[in-house]
C-alpha cells in the first residue's frame, strides 16, 4: 500500500559492495520505502569515478541493480537473482553529487519472475539513468537449496518480511 511517508528498511549483510555499511569501498546504500517503490540517497565517492569526475557506468548500473534487487526483495517478500538488466544513461552523473534512487515493480509476470524499473536522479530532479532488470524470485525454502547465503543470514532476511 502506497503512503506519502517513507519507512527505512534495516540492512542486512554488512559487507555488500551495494549496501553493506562495513563495506568502506562500497556505496553503503540505504533503502526506505513508501509501499510500492524503494528509494534510496547515495552520493557516489570519487574512487568510483569514470573519466575526469563522472561515475563510472558501472557503478551507476550496479546502484540500479541494487535498488531493483531490494524492491524486488522487500516489496514481492522473496528472495531474488538478476537474471538479466538494461540500463540507459541519460545524463552524465558527478561524483560528489546527491542522487536519488528508486525502485518499483514494473509487471509480476508470475510467481517466480517480476520486472523492474530502477532510476536515479541527480540534485536538479533530473532523470539521468534508467534501468529494467528481470528478476527471478524464489521462497526461502528455494534460496536455501542454492546455498549462496549463510543461514543465519538468510533467516535474518526471513525475518524482515513476516515483520509486515
Amino acid at each position: 500500500m502506497k503512503t506519502n511517508k517513507w519507512d527505512k528498511i534495516p540492512n542486512i549483510d554488512m559487507d555488500c559492495f551495494g549496501c553493506g555499511p562495513n563495506n568502506h569501498h562500497g556505496l553503503q546504500m540505504t533503502f526506505e520505502t513508501n509501499g510500492e517503490k524503494l528509494r534510496s540517497f547515495v552520493t557516489v565517492p570519487d574512487h568510483l569515478r569514470g573519466w575526469s569526475n563522472i561515475v563510472h557506468g558501472g557503478v551507476l548500473s550496479t546502484i540500479c541493480d541494487e535498488i531493483m534487487a531490494w524492491a524486488a526483495i522487500y516489496l514481492t517478500k522473496r528472495f531474488i537473482l538478476t537474471r538479466s538488466m538494461t540500463t540507459t544513461f541519460l545524463k552524465p552523473v558527478f561524483t560528489g553529487t546527491k542522487l536519488e534512487a528508486f525502485g518499483f515493480i514494473k509487471e509480476r509476470t508470475d510467481q517466480r519472475n517480476a520486472l523492474l524499473s530502477g532510476e536515479i536522479y541527480n540534485e536538479k530532479g533530473e532523470l539521468c539513468t534508467v534501468s529494467t532488470g528481470e528478476f527471478v524470485l524464489f521462497t526461502p525454502d528455494s534460496f536455501k537449496k542454492l546455498n549462496i547465503i549463510p543461514d543465519g543470514l538468510l533467516d535474518q532476511m526471513t525475518g524482515m518480511f513476516s515483520r509486515e
